[in-house]
C-alpha cells in the first residue's frame, strides 16, 4: 500500500491557535499492519476488559511488543517531535504518559459519556445519523426498532475490532487539541487535514461535509417533528426555551450542584461553546440525565456506509476546550472527542464494531486518561496497546458472545502501577 506524509491542516484564530495534527503516516486502507500469521492466531473472542480490577490488583506488564513494532514505535516518536523515552512494554509508556503535566487543566480528565450513531437510510438515501449505543460506565443498546434501551451490560468485542481499530489510529486522521466552536468549523478542518494528507480526494470533500453536518436522531426522541438540523443553534429554538428565568424557575440553571450534567456556571460562561447560551430540555432524557456526573463531557462516535467514498476514511479528534455542540449529543455535555469512521458500502457490521471498540476503550479508566493526555499518535498507539495487554481471550465455540454480563455489584477504581515498576 502507498503510504503518504500527513501534511498539516492549520487554521489562524487570534493568536494563531491552531489544532495539532499528528505527524504520522496515512493510508487508504482499514487492514492492520499485523502478521497474517498473528491474525490467524487471534481468531477469538475478546471479553470487554474495561471492568476495573480490585484495588489489591494492578495491571501487569508482559513483554510482547515484536521488534518491528519497536522500530515503528520509535519513527512515529520522532514524527511527534520529542525522544522517544526509555521502556520496554506499552504499560511503561502509559505511566510515563500519564506522569506528565499533572498541572495541566486542559487535559484534566472528566468523566465520559460515549454515544455510537450510525448512518440511517431510508428508501435507500442518507437520511441521518440515529443513536445505536451508548456508554456510562458500561454498554446501553437501542433494541426493539429504536423503542427502548437495553440494560447495561459489559461491552464484549472481537478481537478483530481491536486490531482493525488500532490499524484506524495509526492510518487515519489525527487532530489534537483542536478549537472550534461548531460542528462546521470541526469538519471544515478535518477535510483541510485528510486533503493534505491523501487521505481524502478531490471532489468528494462537499460530500464528506454534508455527511458530518447531517441531523442526529436519539433514541428518545419520538416524533420527527422534534428533530432539529444539527447546524442550528440552541438560541434559535422556540422563545418557550430560550428564557433563562423560565429554566431558572424551573431549577434547571440553579446552581453547578443541580445543574444537570456539565452545566455549571462555569462551563456556561467560558467553557462550553458560545453559540448555545441555552438548552432544549424538552428533548432531553432528564431521568438518564440525573446519571451523569457534574463535569462530564461526551466522546462521540460516528461510523457508516456512504455511496461516495471507495476507501474508508478515519478520524481522531480531541477539543480543546470541550464544546457543546447543538444536536449532537443525546444530553447537553460538551463533546471532547470525536472519532469518525465513513467507508463504502459491504462493510456496515464492521464499521460498527470499530465504533463499539472505540467507545468501550473510552470507558476504560487507563486508556480514557490517555486519550486525555496524548500528544500524539504514539501515545493513543500505546495506550490500545496497554489495553491489549490486558485482554481475556476465549476460544471460538466455548463461548457465546452473545451473551451479555451483568455489571458487576462494585467497581473499584483501577490502580496505576507503581513507578518502582518502571
Amino acid at each position: 500500500n502507498n503510504q503518504n506524509d500527513c501534511g498539516e491542516s492549520k487554521r489562524q484564530r487570534g493568536n494563531d491557535e491552531e489544532a495539532v495534527l499528528d505527524q504520522g503516516k496515512t493510508s487508504s486502507t482499514l487492514y492492520t499492519n499485523f502478521e497474517k500469521e498473528e491474525l490467524e492466531s487471534h481468531r477469538a473472542v475478546y471479553i470487554g476488559v474495561h471492568v476495573p480490577l480490585g484495588r489489591e490488583s494492578r495491571r501487569r506488564h508482559r513483554h510482547r511488543r515484536q521488534r518491528h513494532h519497536r522500530r515503528r514505535r520509535d519513527r512515529l516518536d520522532r514524527e511527534d517531535g520529542r525522544e522517544s523515552p526509555p521502556y520496554d512494554t506499552p504499560s511503561q509508556r502509559v505511566q510515563f504518559i500519564l506522569g506528565t503535566e499533572d498541572g495541566d487543566e486542559e487535559h484534566t480528565s472528566h468523566d465520559l459519556f460515549t454515544e455510537l450513531d450510525e448512518i440511517s437510510f431510508r428508501d435507500g438515501d442518507f437520511q441521518e445519523w440515529k443513536e445505536t449505543a451508548r456508554w456510562l460506565k458500561f454498554e446501553e443498546d437501542v433494541e426493539d426498532g429504536g423503542e427502548r434501551w437495553s440494560k447495561p451490560y459489559v461491552a464484549t468485542l472481537s478481537l478483530h475490532s481491536l486490531f482493525e481499530l488500532r490499524s484506524c489510529i495509526l492510518n487515519g486522521t489525527v487532530l489534537l487539541d483542536m478549537r472550534a466552536d461548531t460542528i462546521e468549523e470541526i469538519a471544515d478542518m478535518v477535510i483541510d487535514s485528510m486533503l493534505a494528507s491523501g487521505q481524502l480526494e478531490e471532489g468528494v470533500q462537499e460530500k464528506v461535509k454534508e455527511a458530518m453536518l447531517r441531523r442526529h436522531h436519539h433514541q428518545n426522541e419520538k416524533k420527527l417533528s422534534n428533530r432539529i438540523p444539527l447546524v442550528r443553534s440552541f438560541t434559535d429554538i422556540g422563545k418557550k426555551h430560550s428564557d433563562p428565568h423560565l429554566l431558572e424557575h424551573n431549577g434547571l440553571l440553579a446552581s453547578p450542584q443541580s445543574a444537570p450534567g456539565n452545566l455549571d456556571s462555569e462551563s456556561r460562561i467560558n467553557g462550553s461553546s458560545r453559540e448555545n447560551s441555552t438548552v432544549d430540555f424538552s428533548r432531553v432524557d432528564m431521568s438518564f440525565m440525573k446519571k451523569i456526573p457534574p463535569g462530564a463531557e461526551a466522546s462521540n462516535v460516528l461510523v457508516g456506509e456512504v455511496d461516495f467514498l471507495e476507501q474508508p476514511i478515519i478520524a481522531f479528534i480531541r477539543l480543546a476546550p470541550a464544546m457543546l455542540l447543538s444536536g449532537l449529543t443525546e444530553v447537553p455535555v460538551p463533546t471532547r472527542f470525536l472519532f469518525l469512521l465513513l467507508g463504502p458500502f459491504g462493510k456496515g457490521p464492521q464499521y460498527h464494531e470499530i465504533g463499539r471498540a472505540i467507545a468501550t476503550l473510552m470507558t476504560d479508566e487507563i486508556f480514557h486518561d490517555v486519550a486525555y493526555k496524548a500528544k500524539g499518535r504514539t501515545d493513543l498507539l500505546s495506550g490500545i496497546d496497554e489495553f491489549l495487554d490486558q485482554v481475556t481471550v476465549l476460544p471460538p465455540g466455548e463461548w457465546d458472545p452473545s451473551i451479555r454480563i451483568e455489571p458487576p455489584k462494585s467497581v473499584p477504581s483501577q490502580v496505576r502501577p507503581p513507578q518502582s515498576d518502571l
